[in-house]
């Protein structure tokens, strides 16, 4: 068998796959209109598959030289270590690179999306053919719904939107009196990043076409819409409620955790329509929303305490035990911001029963409320020695060896309804303080 080298068999990989891209983009539609366009070489959509396929191909395979760059770079940034110490590191290099075909063959043709973009985006010269390579390239590789795609074309959706070149970089803060070296009379304004339209129709188009394959609409949107929201400028532009909407229904586990901080990330500017959106989520036969939500009620009290607390009392009894134990680490926070609202749920968390929810209570919540009311008047440490399991009743038991040595009264008080209660539970009580102290153990006779 004749051996050939990795870089003709990238090549043609390279190019096989180009063309199932732009092929597959444009059977789903029309291609997005450019958004840049020069007054003298208005923009000339394809006329075919075939002129599309004959000009993008064509244009890929004369930068000879761009794709050795791009093979270049690529390799720089994957090769592993055990290749580069590899007694014969070239020999290695091409059997890791060709055992990594696809992957290394993906990234290239990011990049020269990525080329090809830069040039249709310039704003004093912009290429329109080149905007439609580079866009039937990108939709098609959307429509794999790869990795590779999910992590590195994002920034592509952001640089349409803006009308700018993906090798852009806003300055975040002008030059002014504050810095040392600022001079007045060539002071510099910051250029203010203002959505451009055009850009705003073509990326609602893409993700339009997202929004359509079942691939791309599981493992490209959901992320995308949730990197999406870091973008406020751009949110009001791109329909992402109706997104969310639509992709919560059928969505698995770490899809839904990503549209879930998509609509805890927009309350703060959209504040009825997220709520719309959690509420309705809450309420779905999803156990992966549910859990998602009850991760997410710390981050949304500070947005919306009374729509927290709502959820929170679902989220409490869920009959999932790990999604109300997540939800039961919600009363950490609380108790340091609303002692009452605690003090309302608290009891019920320890009367369900759960024991993973009663050990996050114990390790969350305990010390807090013991500062709040060291005599437990509200009989949270006894209900919570009643109803625990051996393993929580060994934290327990610490912290009422605390409250012994900080209020002796408080500790006789909690014994004593301990006895009322439950008198075995008592029993047990009374055998626990004995192998912690004798002396203690022996002022609770009174109470027998």
């Amino acid at each position: 068998m004749v051996r050939r080298d990795a870089e003709p068999l990238i090549w043609e990989n390279c190019s096989k796959i180009l063309e199932r891209y732009v092929k597959d983009s444009y059977n789903q539609g029309p291609l997005p209109q450019p958004p840049l366009e020069s007054p003298d070489f208005p923009s000339s959509p394809p006329k075919n598959l075939d002129a599309l396929l004959s000009q993008t191909s064509g244009l890929f395979s004369i930068d000879r030289a761009g794709f050795k760059a791009k093979l270049s770079e690529i390799i720089d940034s994957m090769e592993p270590n055990y290749v580069k110490r590899h007694i014969d590191p070239e020999s290695e290099r091409e059997k890791w690179a060709i055992k990594n075909l696809e992957i290394i063959s993906k990234r290239i043709i990011i990049l020269q999306i990525r080329d090809w973009l830069a040039t249709a985006l310039d704003d004093t010269a912009p290429d329109t053919d080149r905007w439609y390579f580079a866009i039937a390239t990108m939709i098609g590789m959307c429509f794999e719904g790869s990795e590779s795609c999910r992590e590195y074309c994002f920034t592509f959706i952001v640089s349409i939107a803006m009308a700018q070149s993906p090798f852009y970089r806003s300055k975040s803060i002008s030059s002014g009196p504050h810095h040392i070296d600022w001079d007045s009379s060539v002071a510099e304004v910051l250029q203010e990043n203002i959505p451009h339209q055009s850009g705003l129709m073509a990326v609602n188009l893409i993700l339009d076409y997202i929004s359509s394959s079942p691939k791309s609409s599981h493992s490209l949107l959901p992320y995308w819409i949730e990197s999406l929201t870091s973008y406020r400028i751009l949110t009001p532009h791109l329909n992402l409620f109706p997104r969310i909407k639509l992709n919560l229904k059928n969505s698995e586990k770490s899809e839904s955790e990503a549209l879930i901080n998509a609509t805890v990330n927009l309350i703060p500017d959209y504040h009825e329509q997220s709520k719309k959106i959690l509420i309705s989520a809450v309420q779905m036969n999803n156990i992966e929303i549910r859990k998602t939500l009850s991760t997410s009620l710390s981050k949304l009290y500070s947005y919306d305490s009374k729509l927290t607390l709502y959820l929170l009392d679902i989220l409490l009894f869920d009959s999932d035990e790990n999604i109300s134990t997540l939800a039961t680490s919600t009363l950490g926070l609380i108790i340091r911001v609303d002692t009452n609202e605690f003090l309302q749920r608290a009891p019920k968390v320890i009367d369900n029963g759960n024991q993973k929810a009663i050990q996050v209570l114990i390790h969350s919540s305990i010390r807090e409320y013991l500062n709040f009311d060291i005599m437990d008047k509200n009989n949270l440490i006894s209900k919570l020695w009643i109803m625990s399991n051996v393993t929580n009743r060994s934290k327990i038991v610490s912290f009422i060896m605390e409250i012994h040595s900080a209020n002796t009264s408080s500790f006789l008080r909690i014994a004593k309804t301990i006895f009322e209660e439950d008198q075995k539970s008592f029993l047990e009580f009374y055998n626990w303080i004995g192998r912690r102290d004798s002396k203690i153990q022996e002022s609770l006779n009174q109470i027998k």
